[in-house]
């Protein structure tokens, strides 16, 4: 589950807090003030618009969205298949912090951890921590890597 708070500013009216969230990599995003749910959010060919529910503002979608695509759960995995396409097959977000990495069927698990554990600092975000299992292909086994935050690894 991934939650992030938006807050939607407005001129001669009172900001508004709104709260999204996520089960699933490809889920849509739930949107709620407060306790109530307001509808459902969706990046759909590139725009994001609302698919289910109340009137939000389309000022407050367009926001939603870019900070979305700002979230480095948004494209780091994107990034990650690029960088590394021989070795990863997939890459699951399950939080903000914690991706699952599928290993290609013919990839050595063990040389792309060499190369990744090495190389996913200078990809991710710098001042959080995140949690990497890297999976074989169809095997329940994994590799975990911490990326540490910056600070701390230099301390």
């Amino acid at each position: 589950m991934i939650e992030i708070i938006y807050l939607f500013e407005q001129e001669f009216l009172e900001d508004v807090s709104y709260r999204l969230m996520r089960a699933g990599t490809d889920d849509p995003w739930l949107v709620l003030s407060g306790c109530k749910v307001l509808g459902i959010i969706a990046e759909v060919e590139g725009t994001w618009s609302q698919i289910v529910g109340e009137d939000i503002p389309p000022e407050a979608i367009e926001g939603m969205g870019n900070l979305i695509n700002k979230q480095q759960f948004s494209w780091l995995p994107n990034l990650i298949k690029k960088q590394w396409p021989k070795y990863v097959l997939d890459v699951i977000v399950e939080s903000e912090d914690s991706y699952q990495i599928i290993c290609q069927r013919e990839a050595s698990p063990k040389l792309f951890l060499e190369r990744f554990t090495l190389g996913v600092h200078a990809l991710a975000q710098r001042e959080s921590a995140l949690i990497f299992k890297i999976r074989c292909f169809q095997e329940a086994d994994f590799y975990e890597v911490v990326k540490a935050p910056t600070i701390d690894r230099y301390v």
